[in-house]
């Protein structure tokens, strides 16, 4: 599989964990951060000072990148085509640069609306995402942020594939593997029922013939004596034998039958013939048929 399809499938898949960790590391690993103590307002109670809690709270960037995904309901082409941008954005920024603590949520959130308005036809305007930091970021504060990441960049906001092949490598790296593992098991365990099926096939014509089968519905063939064993041939040249007897005596039989038949006939019509002659007067008295042949035969 080519890395082109790997980025499709990667593409339609929803935003996980993994894609928040990977663009939290990325971002820390562009710029530090000074950390600072927290600032608490002081009630006034009597002789003694109480600590309330802190003016502004903190928020984790984890938490931070989660938050504008729920509220913005990016997509996993937007969110991780920021990637692109926070490289630049690392090649450009010297390695010792020291930020603030609310840095790195600058940092992504310029990069997630440049990435939404270069990606999409229509994308939440900079009031919107003010809304999505929970009070974090004010309207001044986002919109400086933009500008100066797309001045960083020198407006080369373009996003090409290749980079994105590069940058997401890791992800595709895995779909890959995934795949690859996927199409060997399907090819074993086709491979396992081809075998299977062999195996049973080959089974079931090894397999030899029921007693019921077709030796009980049909007579013995007299031309298949040569697959017999000795006893079984000479059973059936037995009964071969003896069918031939058989037929030779009903014919032999029959034909006396005829022969007695015909003659029985012959000496029925001569007699029959006689009486008739001499029924018959002298001087009409029929010729007898050989006298007559040899009378005319003479003439």
């Amino acid at each position: 599989m080519s890395d082109r399809e790997a980025l499709k499938i990667f593409s339609r898949q929803p935003v996980s964990s993994e894609m928040i960790d990977f663009l939290a590391a990325t971002i820390s690993s562009i710029i530090q951060v000074k950390t600072t103590k927290p600032q608490y307002s002081v009630v006034p109670s009597g002789s003694t000072n109480m600590l309330v809690s802190p003016v502004k709270k903190n928020t984790s960037l984890v938490s931070f990148i989660k938050t504008l995904i729920k509220y913005s309901n990016v997509q996993t082409p937007t969110l991780m085509a920021t990637v692109i941008y926070l490289n630049k954005l690392r090649n450009i920024l010297p390695a010792n640069a020291i930020g603030m603590e609310t840095t790195r949520h600058r940092i992504f959130l310029a990069s997630l609306i440049l990435s939404a308005k270069s990606l999409n036809d229509s994308s939440p305007l900079n009031k919107h995402w003010t809304k999505y930091t929970d009070g974090l970021l004010s309207l001044q504060e986002v919109n400086m942020a933009e500008r100066e990441l797309v001045g960083l960049l020198k407006w080369n906001i373009t996003i090409k594939e290749e980079e994105l092949i590069i940058a997401l490598q890791p992800f595709l790296t895995s779909i890959k593997q995934s795949l690859a593992r996927k199409m060997e098991d399907e090819s074993n365990q086709k491979i396992s029922y081809y075998r299977l099926s062999n195996a049973y096939s080959n089974r079931s014509l090894a397999s030899p013939v029921s007693p019921v089968g077709s030796a009980s519905l049909y007579p013995p063939s007299p031309y298949s004596t040569h697959s017999m064993s000795p006893a079984s041939r000479s059973s059936s040249s037995m009964s071969i034998s003896s069918y031939n007897s058989t037929m030779s005596n009903s014919y032999s039989s029959n034909s006396l039958r005829t022969n007695a038949t015909s003659n029985y006939s012959l000496s029925a019509l001569a007699q029959e013939e006689e009486e008739y002659l001499n029924s018959t007067p002298t001087k009409s008295k029929r010729m007898p048929l050989s006298v007559k042949s040899s009378n005319s035969l003479n003439v």
